[in-house]
């Protein structure tokens, strides 16, 4: 994928829409093949960290290429016409923006807590946020 504006070639090509369209289509193959390795994004193995740090790390240069895609889209997407997979893509991109806010560190670090028994229950979490709307 690139972070080339897409308005700097569209119209050079012919129709921007259809062109729109087929850089949607390739920004959702693109997170499909990323996602043929979620499973490997939080090991539990520390050796695998690394790894999984690089696929966190292309995830986030998806969105960012991905958003741009999105940005470019929009504009060229009237408000009477669907452009297929657009839907999809912004939630993608919802969806591994908010898997971007866990990195495989973070989540190494939790599953550690809760190995050495630094959790909270239910209940105690409960009580705790009654406690505190009190004053």
């Amino acid at each position: 994928m690139s972070g080339v504006p897409l308005t700097t070639f569209l119209p050079e090509f012919g129709n921007p829409n259809d062109a729109a369209q087929r850089w949607v289509a390739a920004a959702l193959a693109h997170a499909r093949a990323l996602a043929a390795y979620d499973d490997r994004l939080y090991p539990r193995d520390p050796a695998q960290q690394i790894s999984a740090q690089h696929l966190h790390d292309a995830w986030r240069g998806w969105v960012e290429d991905a958003e741009t895609v999105l940005r470019q889209a929009e504009a060229l997407t009237s408000t009477d016409d669907e452009m297929p997979g657009l839907e999809a893509l912004q939630d993608e991109i919802g969806f591994r923006q908010a898997m971007l806010d866990m990195p495989p560190a973070l989540i190494a670090h939790r599953r550690e807590q809760v190995e050495r028994g630094e959790v909270f229950s239910v209940e105690e979490v409960r009580r705790e946020l009654r406690a505190g709307s009190r004053g």
